[in-house]
C-alpha cells in the first residue's frame, strides 16, 4: 500500500474565514483570577494612596 500524507494545510484558511476570523471582545475589567498575590495587594495600595492623593491635589 501506498503510504498517505497525514497532514495538509489546504482548505483551512476559507474554513477559518467562511464566518470570519474575529477579535476575541475585550473588557473594561478583565479578571485578577490566578495572579500573584503579591502583586495585587501591591496593585491594592497603589489604587488607594494615588485615590488619596488625587483628591488631596484637588482640595489645593
Amino acid at each position: 500500500m501506498v503510504k498517505q500524507k497525514n497532514h495538509t494545510a489546504r482548505n483551512q484558511t476559507v474554513k477559518a474565514h467562511k464566518n470570519g476570523i474575529r477579535k476575541p471582545h475585550k473588557h473594561r475589567y478583565h479578571s485578577t483570577k490566578g495572579l500573584d498575590p503579591k502583586f495585587l495587594r501591591n496593585q491594592r495600595f497603589a489604587k488607594k494612596y494615588n485615590k488619596k492623593h488625587v483628591a488631596a491635589k484637588k482640595d489645593e
